[in-house]
This record gives structure tokens, sequence and C-alpha cells, in this order.
């Protein structure tokens, strides 16, 4: 039963995504963790972007947590990676991302409305971004292998408009 209901959230997640992606992304602002000032317009176009919807208080985004380090590790010179921390109490994120030793940026998200502009209706979930700013990719859930995870990495590192 618990499976059932697991499928059927993840299938109204793809209804949800489908209706964003082969589109623009749309630009976000706000404030980091760090508390310096974010524009997802800055990263734009220039790169791939891998938008990464999180929370602290998340059990699939601490399992896949050491894959976004290891990600920004690898391949850091060819894509963006761009955390969204959703609904989530500061202090327990700064320190989730001290622990799991991320370095790449993470925009806050008190209200939800990243989440909501990105159709996101659980976490973790990543949209993937490609270098031309077109939505090409939605994974609503958690990665539960390094391989499907890195797959998706080398699709957004090499799809091309």
């Amino acid at each position: 039963m618990k499976r059932l209901a697991v499928f059927v959230f993840v299938l109204l997640g793809l209804a949800l995504a489908a209706g964003i992606v082969g589109r623009s992304a749309p630009n976000v602002q706000g404030k980091t963790l760090a508390g310096e000032p974010f524009e997802l317009a800055d990263y734009l176009g220039k790169k791939p972007i891998a938008l990464h919807f999180w929370g602290s208080n998340c059990p699939p985004c601490r399992e896949e947590a050491d894959y976004w380090r290891q990600a920004q590790e690898a391949y850091g010179e060819q894509i963006a990676i761009i955390g969204v921390d959703v609904q989530d109490i500061d202090v327990l994120a700064r320190d989730f991302v001290y622990t799991y030793g991320w370095t790449f940026p993470v925009v806050v998200d008190r209200s939800g409305k990243i989440a909501a502009l990105y159709r996101v209706t659980m976490k973790p979930t990543t949209v993937y971004i490609g270098s031309d700013g077109t939505i090409i990719g939605y994974h609503p859930g958690g990665y539960t292998s390094a391989a499907a995870f890195e797959r998706d990495l080398i699709y957004l590192i090499e799809w091309r408009p």
C-alpha cells in the first residue's frame, strides 16, 4: 500500500512537472544561507544548472546528500549546482550543508514560492536546466543509486539545444 501511495505521488509530481519541461526557467531572486544576494539569471545561459530542492528534515535528502558533494567535486566546472532549501530553519539548514560539505550556493525558500514556481511537490526534487536556460528535466524524489544520479548529470552536461 505504501509503495502504491509513493507511486501515485511521484506520478502526480511528474504530471505537474510536465508543464514546465521545455519552457524557459523562471528567474528567482533571494538570499543564500550565507546571507548573500542570489539571482538565478546570473547563472542562466552560461552553463547547465542542477536546481536541487531539499530540506534538512527530509530523510531522502540526507540519503543522497553525499551525491551532491561528489557531483560538485567532479562536475563543478561543467555545471552549476544550486541548492534551494525549502521551508526550513536556517540553523538546521546551515548544519546540514556543513555536515555534508556542500560548497555550492544554497538559496533560502522559507515561503515555498520558489518551489511552487518550479512545481516542486516533494523533497528532494531536482530540476535540470540546459545551457540555454530551458528546463530539460525534472526528477521528483531522492536518487536511490549513484548510477541513476550520474546518468542524469551526464545527460545535463551533454544536452544541446
